[in-house]
């Protein structure tokens, strides 16, 4: 049990789950394609690590000189189709639970002294679905999306905000929450709000990329997790 109360805010792909490569960049492409009738070269995708859905949206379009502004005015049918063309690949066949998730978000979700979020680049809805596909989705009654906002690093106060209004108290500030992510944008999103970042290899970056980041515990994963628990706890004293 931790000494205090304490906010972990999750990342979803390549922290909790990974998707088979290469399945995001064709659902995009295949979407731009179907709404703006222009074919998008995988080459002319912008790294989606890290990133919310909406500035991978803005990328594609800066890259292939479609008008932002078209996205915008079709946002609500982008992500309504993304998420029907996602569903299609939420089995296992197409995404990896990560050695040691499950168990560790079972023992932090038994401690009343821990409350699990997330912060995630996905869009609201397609972060539930992919979750759903291994029943992590029921860890987390709240959280920040890509949908929320194009920057990344608005997200946090946003998670913040919502877990005390869900729990009718202000139990969090970013002085007792805990990021959780896989990328180096995890890390600077983070730092950006004076949050305690945990950075795990389980994504396209190793340890020793992530550690040029500085964030202020590192993974190889969690399959040591009853360990990870007990140091997500140390974090914050």
């Amino acid at each position: 049990m931790c000494q205090k109360k304490l906010l972990i805010l999750f990342d979803v792909d390549g922290t909790l789950i990974k998707f088979k490569s290469g399945t995001a960049g064709r659902i995009f492409s295949d979407i731009m394609e179907e709404i703006f009738q222009i074919k998008i070269d995988k080459n002319n995708l912008p790294d989606f690590a890290g990133q919310t859905d909406l500035r991978i949206l803005r990328e594609i379009c800066e890259i292939n000189n479609i008008s932002f502004s078209s996205v915008q005015a079709n946002i609500e049918l982008i992500w309504q189709k993304m998420l029907h063309l996602f569903g299609k690949y939420c089995i296992p066949e197409y995404i990896l639970l990560l050695d040691g998730v499950h168990e560790l978000l079972d023992i932090l979700s038994k401690d009343n002294t821990i409350s699990l979020g997330l912060l995630t680049g996905n869009f609201r809805e397609n972060a539930y679905q992919k979750l759903k596909t291994y029943n992590l989705d029921n860890f987390f009654a709240f959280g920040a999306f890509g949908s929320d906002d194009e920057d990344r690093n608005n997200l946090p106060p946003i998670a913040i905000e919502r877990a005390n209004k869900y729990f009718e108290k202000k139990h969090f500030t970013s002085e007792n929450t805990i990021i959780v992510g896989d990328a180096p944008r995890d890390i600077s999103c983070a730092k950006a709000n004076n949050i305690k970042v945990v950075a795990v290899a389980t994504g396209n970056y190793n340890l020793s990329q992530l550690k040029d980041y500085k964030p202020d515990l590192i993974l190889e994963n969690f399959s040591d997790f009853r360990s990870v628990s007990l140091s997500l706890c140390e974090l914050i004293q």
